[in-house]
């Protein structure tokens, strides 16, 4: 009787086993196959990444190869034979190339396509997005994103004789939202009146233990047209933020590739003639610096509303190497923002072409995250004309 009853317990453990058996063994099999091409995509993620970073890809210029793909004039993505963001002739790793990168934008003189560059990093089956974000977030006092529309400065003019007075108020906070106490911002105010221009600064003040930054300057003269560029850094860390004291859209655009500046009518164009009275340049290191006088001549007049789409072009041998994040300009233009002085045209300042990458905004290059369970991205610490970002890139399989 034990004997049979050893029997029956056996074939019905042995029943058990099977059932279980059955129903784990593909579920392990799945998850294995799961993590096996969850790896498989991680590796392929982290050699894109790293390809894309410090690899400087080339181009065909004309008879010859060339790495400085970005700056090739006139730009052509067929032109571009291997991707790579990577500056030419840097020693520090993980510095990047700004004219390669704004040839990730919408460019009036040229850019490379999502797919184009999906062909040349192999990336046929797969999507990807590339961001390149702010080390920290830079806004107006109550968290708004500082943009045209709403700028942290203003300006007081006093009467009796005294000078107007500028004033602003920045927060900075780290990206998670925390304050950022002890940020030190550096403000240069370049601003015009009639034919008059002026800059001031740079003027410096601390953030506090809410992260908030506030400072007042006399100016030389009440200004019809202003803006200021703050340098704000953290630790060693820096970035520049370029915030206006009224709309003036539609009268220039302005772009750099290698040595070359560059002046494009805008998309909306004012339909009135433009003179080019002075150029600066303004880098992390050494602030605003004079590049370039014009005048009201034939040699630096811009026809916009109909002409040549490219207006004004100058190359300034070595001014790359001198890492120009923004360019200024003073212009003897009609203001483009409702108000008509009664001389009808007057100085304004201007600037270009880098506010994508300043401050505040996140540089976002390929479609929209798709929120998939299966998607691996790393980010680097990277540097664009001296200033320092952290890019990311994300990777997904297309669904078939």
């Amino acid at each position: 009787m034990n004997a049979v009853y050893d029997h029956m317990v056996a074939i019905v453990f042995i029943g058990i086993m099977f059932v279980w058996a059955v129903s784990v063994v593909p579920q392990m099999s799945f998850n294995s196959i799961q993590a096996v091409n969850q790896q498989q995509l991680r590796n392929m993620e982290l050699n894109v990444f790293n390809s894309l970073l410090l690899d400087t890809g080339s181009a065909v210029n004309g008879s010859t190869n060339t790495k400085d793909w970005g700056s090739l004039t006139p730009f052509s993505q067929n032109a571009v034979t291997r991707f790579g963001l990577s500056s030419v002739g840097e020693s520090t790793l993980f510095t990047l190339d700004p004219d390669k990168v704004q040839r990730l934008t919408d460019n009036p003189l040229g850019s490379i396509s999502y797919e184009r560059t999906k062909q040349l990093l192999g990336l046929e089956g797969y999507n990807f997005i590339f961001q390149i974000l702010p080390p920290f977030n830079v806004t107006n006092a109550d968290g708004t994103k500082i943009d045209m529309d709403n700028s942290p400065i203003d300006v007081w003019e006093l009467q009796n004789g005294a000078h107007p007075t500028l004033a602003y108020q920045v927060r900075i906070v780290f990206l998670d939202g925390r304050p950022i106490p002890n940020a030190t911002v550096q403000s240069t105010a370049i601003y015009t009146e009639g034919t008059n221009f002026n800059i001031t600064g740079p003027i410096t003040s601390k953030s506090n233990e809410m992260g908030i930054a506030h400072t007042s300057t006399a100016l030389a003269f009440a200004p019809s047209s202003i803006m200021v560029i703050m340098k704000v850094s953290v630790a060693d860390v820096a970035t520049i933020v370029v915030t206006f004291g009224q709309i003036l859209d539609d009268i220039v655009d302005i772009n750099i590739v290698g040595d070359q500046v560059t002046l494009t009518e805008p998309k909306a164009p004012n339909n009135g003639a433009v003179w080019l009275m002075d150029m600066y340049y303004y880098s992390i290191e050494g602030g605003a610096q004079h590049l370039y006088t014009g005048g009201k001549d034939g040699a630096n007049k811009l026809n916009t509303g109909s002409g040549e789409f490219l207006n004004w072009t100058r190359n300034f041998n070595g001014l790359k190497s001198l890492d120009p994040v923004v360019m200024i300009l003073n212009v003897y233009a009609v203001p483009n923002n409702g108000e008509l002085p009664e001389n009808g045209r007057q100085d304004l300042v201007v600037a270009g072409p880098y506010q994508n990458l300043l401050g505040y905004t996140v540089f976002e290059y390929g479609p929209s995250n798709p929120g998939l369970s299966t998607i691996v991205s790393s980010q680097r610490s990277v540097i664009i004309s001296g200033m320092t970002y952290t890019a990311q890139f994300i990777l997904w399989k297309e669904s078939a």
